[in-house]
């Protein structure tokens, strides 16, 4: 008994001093685990450091800080007109503008030093190089413009070649008892393609609350086409008016495929015109060639 009473004492006497020297010492308690917890935060870093790749730790940090310098600098009316037109030629499910702007800024740059070291190492003329650098960067600026209006070109055919059979598909869906975003999200669900993907927009935007009129108004916006803002006032007309969908869509889709027609015979009597040219700069002499050679080639033998 004498034994634990004299251990109980000592552990008592030891808890008293020590809880004395930690309420003493607090502060330096908490510097020292401080300064442990950094440590042990600078080794985690270096780890990670070590375990990433050379893109992660040089190429990524510096596409992010650029394309943000180059976003910053960009006037913001220039940068709504870039986004528009990367909206309208379907690149933006692949690209943004910042990695747009990355992406000429890089062509530019490097185009631009190797034309003027080239040039400057053929003939050491500095205003001769200068002269090259400003005719590659306005090349450059010229050549991704015409490439923008192709992508918009091309999209606008496509979305023109599959405006009839979708709004078939949408019309047959309406007619059979689904409403108009029920057969919009049933196409989408069935078709892929750049006419899909801005009613896929529409229907997400409908779906966030915004307007049904406002939504078909944005995609008409998106996809500047004569045949798609007819067919989405038809739309919203018809809405308004209470009219029939299903009949809307029908005669919609008859007046597409007319006007398809109508462009077809356009062309068809475009062509003997376009063919002209051709006939007498290139084959018209070839056949005179052919034909009236030989009766030359007579004729200069017989009179030499």
């Amino acid at each position: 008994m004498l034994y634990i009473s004299i251990l109980i004492f000592f552990l008592s006497i030891f808890f008293f001093l020590y809880s004395i020297l930690s309420i003493l010492n607090k502060d330096q308690i908490k510097i020292k685990k401080r300064l442990n917890n950094l440590k042990h935060i600078n080794m985690t870093n270096e780890k990670k450091l070590e375990r990433e790749s050379f893109f992660e730790r040089i190429i990524l940090p510096f596409y992010n800080d650029f394309s943000q310098t180059l976003l910053k600098i960009t006037p913001r009316h220039k940068r709504e007109m870039i986004n528009k037109k990367l909206e309208r030629a379907g690149l933006l499910k692949n690209i943004n503008i910042e990695k747009w702007l990355f992406i000429r800024s890089i062509i530019i740059l490097f185009s631009s030093l190797i034309i003027g070291i080239v040039s400057f190492l053929v003939e050491p003329n500095i205003m001769k190089s200068l002269v090259l650098i400003v005719l590659v960067i306005v090349s450059i600026n010229v050549f991704l413009n015409f490439y923008l209006a192709k992508k918009i070109q091309d999209r606008k055919k496509k979305l023109l070649k599959d405006l009839p059979y979708t709004l078939d598909l949408i019309t047959v869906s309406v007619e059979a008892g689904l409403s108009f975003d029920g057969a919009i999200a049933r196409v989408i669900s069935n078709i892929n393609g750049d006419l899909c993907d801005e009613f896929a927009k529409s229907l997400k935007e409908i779906r966030m609350g915004i307007e049904r009129k406002l939504a078909l108004k944005n995609m008409s916006d998106r996809c500047e086409l004569k045949e798609i803002s007819m067919l989405i006032t038809s739309l919203i007309q018809a809405d308004e008016l209470g009219v029939s969908l299903s009949r809307v869509l029908r005669i919609e889709s008859a007046n597409l495929r007319e006007h398809r027609k109508q462009v077809s015979r356009e062309k068809a009597m475009k062509a003997p015109i376009k063919m002209l040219f051709p006939l007498i700069f290139f084959i018209f002499p070839s056949i005179f060639i052919i034909i009236l050679g030989p009766a030359v080639i007579k004729m200069i033998n017989i009179f030499v």
